[in-house]
């Protein structure tokens, strides 16, 4: 599944292929982890993704922006989206497709949000605020970020 019209945000120019292989059943899933929302298990999960990645030859530098970025959406999973119940469930998936781009998934059960509702961390008046850059910051190190089922799930492309 790709991003909904109108719920990508793409901050580097696409590939020209970048629409081929992109079907759901074309990406190969692998890691699928699910966790209680706890935050000292979000270290456990990306240190596993970062394994992946190695053992996928993705070069230092990606490895580096898509572990950030993950870890950003596992926080943001677990604080907002579970709001730290550790009943709960947070889901990881890594998945990669043909041409081996990778794509992350992180899903919580909450009632999901509104991305576009978020205040811009640039602007004076939150330049000095404690929390709010996480969906930004993920924007910055990701190709392509969606928000899908109600905003309480993430995809995060990495070409």
């Amino acid at each position: 599944m790709s991003c909904p019209s109108g719920s990508s945000h793409s901050n580097h120019e696409m590939p020209p292929d970048s629409n081929a292989g992109r079907p759901e059943n074309e990406l190969s899933e692998l890691l699928n982890i699910g966790f209680f929302a706890d935050t000292e298990a979000i270290g456990t999960v990306a240190d596993a993704i970062t394994e992946t990645l190695i053992q996928l030859q993705v070069p230092e530098q990606k490895r580096l922006e898509i572990g950030l970025a993950v870890q950003e959406a596992l926080v943001n999973a677990v604080v907002h989206g579970c709001k730290n119940d550790p009943s709960k469930e947070v889901r990881c998936r890594l998945q990669s497709d043909p041409l081996g781009r990778i794509v992350i998934t992180v899903t919580d059960p909450g009632p999901g949000f509104s991305p576009d509702l978020l205040s811009d961390p640039k602007r004076q008046e939150n330049v000095y605020a404690d929390h709010g850059r996480g969906v930004y910051l993920i924007r910055q190190l990701m190709d392509e970020v969606c928000f899908e089922r109600r905003g309480n799930e993430i995809r995060m492309w990495k070409y």
